[in-house]
């Protein structure tokens, strides 16, 4: 599932070293791609996020898995900030 999954560290401090961006980001598609069963699952989910997010109306079902996607997230957000001292950086997806 993780091919799906391309995810890149931003706003991070420009002396970060690659290899800890490049692991941060690693960490957070795994922890992000174990959160659903398929890629059609977690593909469902991101899209819901992101119609609801941008003013989309979408029905108390399509919330309920919306919401899924950002409870993946902020899980996948702990992860991949394990051991990482940065305060603004957030991890930008996107879905291939």
């Amino acid at each position: 599932m993780d091919s799906i999954i391309e995810v890149q560290l931003q706003d991070c401090p420009a002396d970060m070293s690659p290899q800890i961006k490049e692991k941060a980001e690693l960490r957070f598609a795994k922890e992000l791609a174990r959160s659903f069963r398929s890629d059609d699952d977690l593909r469902k989910a991101f899209k819901l996020f992101t119609d609801a997010s941008e003013g989309g109306t979408i029905s108390k079902a399509e919330e309920k898995i919306a919401t899924t996607w950002s409870k993946a997230y902020d899980k996948a957000r702990q992860a991949g900030m394990h051991d990482i001292a940065v305060e603004e950086a957030f991890f930008e997806v996107r879905l291939s």
